[in-house]
């Protein structure tokens, strides 16, 4: 089947999209070579708990359970690398190394992507609240403290297929006595504007999460205008980087492949 192209714009008189909007959105040789996400990972404080709920209440399996040292004896005994600085790394450790035993848990998401626990005694019990922290639901907030400064990742969102998952998640995890939001839309004013939808809650280690959907089945993005989803009209250079006066939106992948 083919994708409809995106409907113009009609923010100028002669058609063309503003400045603002003319996005280039690939360059150089890697574009596309990267498929997805491999593995994350988030600290926990309690690894039975952790599982109980990524597992139990998620849904994700678990795939593979190690324990280590955070040195390079450590990395080369149980983390089985068989090369790279791990191997060349003399004993004594590198400045800004942290030396603890850590415990982690590597779950599937799914299309061959990982989900991370690393636990360990000194991990903090209260971690940084996330910076949009009032999309959460606030019986979840006394599990956060207050960011110092940004954190390495503020929170981690799941994907599943439809708007349908999107409510069955949020009914499901309410009544295993969970703080959930509500669903948030991203429509717009008046109601045309089309991005994600999600929900928000914490794990037992306070780790800000979101499950969100595009609702990828929804025939309408077949002919969904994407340079909507350019709002800043004062974009980094490198987001303008290209001579073309008209550059038209990239239709993302995953309408491309939902319709094959």
């Amino acid at each position: 089947m083919t994708v409809a192209a995106p409907q113009k714009s009609a923010s100028s008189a002669s058609g063309e999209q503003p400045r603002h909007r003319r996005i280039l959105q690939e360059s150089g040789p890697a574009a596309g070579r990267i498929s997805g996400i491999n593995h994350l990972v988030l600290f926990t404080h309690d690894m039975n708990e952790g599982v109980r709920f990524y597992r139990d209440l998620l849904g994700l399996r678990v795939v593979r359970t190690m324990r280590f040292t955070t040195t390079a004896e450590g990395l080369r005994s149980s983390g089985h690398h068989s090369s790279g600085s791990a191997i060349r790394a003399k004993s004594e450790d590198p400045q800004f190394a942290v030396t603890m035993n850590v415990r982690q848990v590597f779950f599937e998401m799914g299309n061959g992507e990982l989900f991370s626990l690393y636990e360990s005694p000194i991990i903090s019990k209260r971690p940084a609240a996330p910076i949009s922290s009032f999309l959460w639901p606030s019986g979840g907030t006394q599990q956060w403290s207050q960011p110092r400064e940004p954190q390495k990742l503020d929170h981690l969102s799941f994907d599943v297929p439809t708007h349908a998952d999107l409510v069955w998640f949020r009914e499901h995890l309410l009544s295993s006595g969970l703080a959930v939001s509500e669903i948030s839309e991203r429509r717009g004013a008046d109601n045309k504007h089309r991005f994600i939808s999600s929900i928000y809650f914490s794990d037992p280690s306070g780790n800000p999460l979101e499950i969100a959907t595009f609702d990828v089945p929804d025939v309408a993005w077949r002919s969904y205008d994407f340079s909507s989803w350019f709002f800043d009209e004062d974009p980094v250079p490198a987001l303008l980087d290209h001579g073309a006066d008209k550059v038209q939106a990239l239709v993302p992948r995953w309408v491309c492949q939902s319709t094959e």
